[in-house]
């Protein structure tokens, strides 16, 4: 730097050789004394001059710096080696400016509106986020990652407005439900398509997390119209990382961790169950009845002893989970190639469950001239799971008594712990039975894009998705379904196979002409997959040594065998029209073909239009110095449902042996399913209003979004007359309406130089029902009728409970005898007389609508210094769900005192206030299973990280780029009134896991 100083200096005295020596003196002085240390001063204006606070002005590459005071001034000391300063600001368009040799330095900073530059994926292109007229929500790839979970579908809860996800399975290894804007049908299945680099995939997580660039989920018809044939139900697109010419980066990234359960509710103790059934015989008989003939010899034991069972503690587990990602990015300006190897283990929180997966991902792209280059998408995924059926088991762990013994004598396990025939023991087959489930995922993506001239690109996109699955299943001779068969094991083995092709031709063409812009898109698709699979079923095993490997030994084998095809043909035509970058018009169409369907209807086609407005781009808004972004924007359009399985628009044969001349012979007979050549396509069709606002350069934004859809032709299993020789037929019936309402807000609330705070909130709601059915009025009265067996109601959701409601319990001095319930007594259920008319019948039924009132989510974000915090909250209120174990006698629910159960408040004479029925071991109380309906509302804590960053200047001196160190929890609280693990889930479903990790990100 000194050098360069004095070069300028001496060009001076050339251009000035009248300057005197003193002069040259005084220079010369001034610039040694910058060289070792300067102050440099300034002041920080907005592009109309008005001063800017608070603006960060940091030493490039440091974390040195300062900030402008009110009036936007600024003053700095540098090192003598300091050339660039970087002046950056919440709105504003950050500024790296050379300082060298000067004493003051001004700055003007330009607005920038923050993320509407963003880009963003769309099907089959990308826009930038200011242009998006349809409705797109996209999910950053980094709040993802912050869930230790090996379910994808679990790190989106909470992510975006108007995505319900539920917990499909919290085994190892399991996946959740995603719900994108509620249901729109009965039967053709809810399921959003998930698209990654163009492929429709299995499912999420035949993704990595780690390797994923950015999520977009689009919601309205505007978005998904592309994307015609099963895009009613909503479309995920994930984009996966790729390398960037001239940088070349290293990364891992690395958690391990352990998990836990947590539940909502408490079973009877040693002496609570023994009270219990005390209770249960008094009832019945009036008094108490001796300990002796209610308790068997085991169980008068252990209570003397005191030595009580926690079976929770003896089944549940705590267990480790971990995940290991190493990747590598290098490329030029002609060659990128990204890949990715991936390892995640998760031990389950229940013996003998556990999940291993390995990922390994290879991206490249070749520029071959300036209009030809390729490229190729291709992941390798194996998995192994083992989980050997522990629906069985965990209810076991709630129902057995505690008042037994676990092993024999001889330290096996004891059959029957209490020594009561119905009562088994919840270890047993946790030792004694298998279930592994090998699956293998590839997916392989070649593209080659052609750019004749400027502006049009065709691309050839070519895809072969392949699934193979292996499952394995047995149960030894010592297991409960081994001794219920006297003694034999059982198993069975089960190949599935699936292959996907797809071939695209994708055109595009952008014409640009002073204020207009248009793009064009052309979509030719063809899509076809085959599915077979073939089981294997044995029963009666002499003997456990070969495991499933020894069926040939086995007694019966019973051998299934399966297949079936189906194919997709499409043609898509769009254009995206600007002017001025204000106003917006989208018009999009799609043709679809597809083999499910009956022959008179293979063909549906979907149309949809979007209108935008950017107002904030208008003089009378710009103006306005608060608004920094406002958009309206409206779509309608249609999209397809072919969510049914092959050949159910054609007539079923089923097989019929018969002996013939003492020969067995086969034939086939026609099945009860009635062909209908004119099944057709379930169509949605959404109507999408949205406001899109930020303030204050948008350190507050948010998007208000209303929808509302019509799903016609409901694809509907329809029972018929069995005189016409066929039972039922797949036909497409009625209506259903489905609309709802989203908010989505964010704000920056902080942003200083050591510190800034970010806070975002969502909300969602969502109503469907129920239009049309069949379209009969049997009854006459003007009025559609409803389909009572299903709990299908004209005007009602598609999930609701019709049933009795139970109000209370029947209190002594109460005139039973004269109530609607006359054959009821004290400690019986009191239920609601609807009508007032003193009698209970069909028309006290009252219904209860099962889905949440709304659901919506909190984060918030917070850096200080090399410190971040992250915590989210998600919340979900008004749904009601059925618990078996409030009610059912297998479940320990009907308080019999045979089975241990979920501990409830029951009635007494001695507790008149209990608000559960009075106990009765001979049989259930009457109505006991209109208790079934609960409040499964809850509040959660759902994640909260907390890392440190390493430093720059300490990165430097040991060659790092970045290395992170973290802390994060999961599921940490949850408040709810629904007894269970989960508020999502049954007691008997696998517990949901609350978990702790520790992990490492690092870059070289």
């Amino acid at each position: 730097m000194l050098t360069k100083i004095k070069n300028r200096i001496l060009m001076k005295i050339n251009r000035f050789l009248k300057k005197t020596i003193l002069m040259l003196f005084l220079s010369v002085w001034g610039i040694a004394l910058m060289a070792q240390e300067r102050a440099i001063q300034g002041k920080v204006t907005d592009d109309s001059g008005m001063p800017l606070p608070g603006v960060t002005i940091v030493v490039k590459g440091t974390t040195n710096g300062t900030v402008t005071d009110v009036e936007g001034n600024y003053s700095i000391n540098l090192p003598e080696n300091v050339e660039v300063l970087v002046f950056s600001f919440i709105g504003m368009e950050t500024e790296e400016v050379n300082v060298a040799g000067k004493m003051r330095v001004d700055v003007t900073m330009k607005s920038s509106v923050i993320g509407m530059d963003e880009v963003i994926v769309v099907g089959y292109g990308i826009q930038k986020k200011s242009d998006v007229i349809s409705s797109v929500v996209s999910v950053k790839p980094e709040s993802v990652n912050k869930v230790p979970s090996t379910d994808l579908g679990e790190m989106l809860k909470g992510k975006a407005a108007g995505v319900f996800v539920t917990l499909g399975d919290a085994g190892p290894g399991s996946s959740s439900n995603i719900l994108i804007r509620g249901k729109n049908s009965i039967n053709g299945g809810n399921d959003p398509i998930v698209i990654a680099d163009g492929v429709p995939i299995g499912g999420i997580n035949d993704i990595n997390p780690n390797d994923i660039a950015s999520i977009e989920i689009l919601k309205d018809a505007a978005a998904q119209a592309i994307y015609g044939a099963r895009a009613s139900n909503g479309v995920i697109l994930i984009t996966t990382k790729r390398a960037k010419a001239g940088q070349a980066t290293v990364n891992y990234s690395g958690y391990y961790g352990m998990q836990t359960v947590e539940r909502n509710f408490d079973v009877y103790s040693g002496e609570e169950f023994a009270k219990l059934r005390r209770e249960a015989f008094r009832a019945d008989n009036g008094y108490y009845l001796p300990d002796e003939e209610i308790f068997t010899a085991t169980e008068l034991e252990v209570l003397e002893s005191g030595e009580f069972i926690d079976w929770e503690d003896e089944v549940l587990r705590v267990a480790p989970i971990q995940n290991h990602n190493l990747s590598v990015a290098t490329g030029n300006e002609r060659t990128k190639v990204y890949s990715s190897i991936n390892y995640m283990n998760q031990e389950g929180v229940v013996p003998g469950t556990d999940y291993q997966k390995g990922t390994i991902r290879f991206n490249f792209d070749q520029k071959v001239t300036d209009w030809l280059s390729f490229g190729a998408n291709t992941s390798w995924q194996i998995s192994e799971n083992n989980d050997p059926g522990t629906g069985g088991t965990l209810q076991r762990t709630i129902t057995t008594s505690p008042l037994g013994k676990i092993y024999n004598e001889d330290g096996s396990y004891k059959l029957n712990p209490t020594d009561v025939q119905e009562s088994f023991n919840p270890l047993l087959d946790i030792e004694t039975t298998s279930n592994l489930k090998q699956d293998r995922n590839d997916i392989m993506n070649i593209f080659i894009d052609v750019k004749p001239f400027d502006n049009f690109k065709y691309r050839l996109n070519a895809s072969r998705r392949s699934w193979n699955s292996k499952t394995e299943s047995y149960s030894t001779a010592e297991s409960l379904n081994g001794v219920r068969r006297g003694e034999m094991g059982l198993g069975s083995i089960y190949f599935q196979d699936n292959v996907e092709w797809q071939f695209e031709n994708i055109v595009t063409y952008d014409i640009e002409a002073g204020l207009h812009k248009l793009g064009l898109t052309g979509v030719q698709s063809i899509t076809q997959s085959k599915y077979t699979d073939f089981r294997n079923n044995a029963d009666n095993f002499p003997n456990d040594l070969l495991g499933i490997y020894g069926l040939e030994s086995a007694e019966i084998n019973t051998p299934t065998i399966g297949a079936n095809e189906r194919g997709l043909v499409s043609f898509v035509a769009r254009a995206q029209y600007t002017f001025n970058d204000k106003y917006y018009l989208n018009l999009s169409a799609r043709a679809d073909a597809s083999t499910v369907f009956g022959e008179n209807n293979k063909w549906g086609y979907f149309p949809a239009a979007a209108l935008g407005w950017n107002v904030y781009r208008e003089p009378f808004i710009e103006s306005v110095d608060a608004i920094s972004n406002l958009k309206l924007r409206a779509s309608y359009g249609s999209v397809g449902n072919e969510a049914i399985s092959p050949y159910r628009s054609q007539s079923t044969a089923n097989q019929n042996d018969y002996m013939f001349g003492g020969v067995k012979r086969t034939g086939y007979v026609p099945g009860s399913f009635l062909p209908n050549p004119d099944l057709r396509w379930e169509t949605s069709t959404t109507l999408n209003m949205a406001v899109d606002f930020g303030l204050w350069r948008n350190r507050l934004s948010g998007t208000f979004e209303f929808y509302n859809t019509r799903t016609k032709d409901l694809l509907v299993t329809q029972s018929l007359n069995a005189g016409l020789g066929y039972t039922s037929m797949l036909t497409n019936l009625g209506e259903i309406e489905n609309q709802g309402f989203e908010v989505s807000l964010n704000g920056v609330v902080v942003d200083k130089k050591d510190i800034s705070i970010n806070a975002g909130f969502s909300f969602s709601t969502n109503k469907n029902k129920i239009i049309h059915l069949y379209g009969t009025d049997e009854d006459g009265d003007g009025i559609e009728d409803d389909d009572v067996a299903n709990q299908w109601f004209i005007g009602e959701p598609i999930d609701v409970y019709y049933q009795w409601m139970p109000v209370g319990i029947w209190q002594e001095g109460e005139d039973i005898v004269n109530s609607h319930q006359p054959d009821m007594e004290p400690g019986d259920i009191k239920l609601l007389d609807k009508n007032e008319d003193g009698v209970l019948n069909a028309d006290d039924r009252v219904l209860t609508h099962a889905d949440p009132e709304w659901y919506g989510s909190f984060n918030f974000d917070v850096k200080f210094k090399n410190f971040d915090f992250s915590a989210d909250v998600m919340t979900v209120q008004g749904r009601v769900r059925w618990n078996n174990y409030n009610y059912d006698y297998n479940s320990g629910g009907s308080l019999r005192g045979i089975y241990n159960g979920i501990k409830q408040d029951y009635w007494l004479p001695e507790n008149p206030t209990g608000n559960w029925p009075r106990p009765q071991e001979s049989n259930d109380r009457t109505n006991i299973w209109t208790m079934a309906l609960e409040d499964a509302s809850y509040v959660r804590l759902q994640n909260v990280t907390i890392g440190y960053t390493l430093p720059k200047a300490l990165l430097e001196r040991i060659k790092l780029s970045n290395l992170r160190i973290y802390c994060t929890g999961h599921n940490l609280v949850t408040i709810t009134d629904y007894k269970s693990y989960s508020p999502e889930k049954n007691a008997s479903d696998y517990p949901e896991a609350v978990s702790v990790v520790g992990g490492v990100q690092l870059t070289f």
